[in-house]
This record gives structure tokens, sequence and C-alpha cells, in this order.
């Protein structure tokens, strides 16, 4: 994980709520990550609204972890979403065809970000 970059979560069944994002997320690696890069550390999610609940909000300021101003609708800004358009972009070109099941798609996505 200190190369830059964790491994891709997938949510297992269900949305991405509040409760999930800080569970599954926050402090599954966001904390671990901040931990190892330092007090500098700023987190840049996307606006979503599980990442606006006030759970969420109080868990980083327990956590004095700072969050970077994004203006609202505005994906070109995060370079995340080009992450995605790329992931998407691989796994729509693959050989075998892209996959039909979710199992399939969870393997192609780990695969690919890997």
């Amino acid at each position: 994980m200190l190369d830059g970059r964790t491994p891709l979560h997938v949510f297992e069944r269900g949305a991405e709520t509040g409760v999930r994002y800080r569970d599954e997320i926050l402090e599954s690696y966001v904390r671990l990550f901040r931990g190892a890069v330092g007090p500098e550390f700023i987190l840049m999610d996307n606006n979503a609204r599980p990442h606006r609940a006030l759970l969420v909000d109080e868990f980083l300021e327990s956590e004095d972890i700072r969050r970077m101003d994004s203006p609202a609708r505005s994906p070109d800004l995060n370079p995340i979403e080009h992450v995605w358009d790329a992931l998407g972009r691989s796994i729509a070109t693959r050989n075998p065809p892209p996959p039909r099941t979710i199992q399939e798609m969870k393997t192609a996505l780990l695969n690919e970000w890997d």
C-alpha cells in the first residue's frame, strides 16, 4: 500500500452508504494510508452522498484527516474519474469479451487494477 495506491475495493452486495464508506474504506484503507503519509495527507473524494454523511465527517475529524474541497459536479477535476475511465476501456477491449456476470466483472476489475 505504500507504493502510492491501495488495492481495489469491491463492495459486496448492496449500495455504498456512509456507514459502509467509513467502515470499509476510511477505516480499512484511508486511516492506514494517512498514517504512512503523515500530517500532510489530504483526502480527495468525489462528493458522493455517502462521502458527505455526518458520520463520515465525524470520523475524519476524529482521525484528524483533512479533506480536499471540490466543487460539486466536477468529475474532470478528480483524477480517479480518469482512472475509472481507463479501467472501463481496458475491460471493454479484453479478449475474451467483457464479463457477463458480477463475479466475472469483479475478477476482471481486480485483474486490470493489478
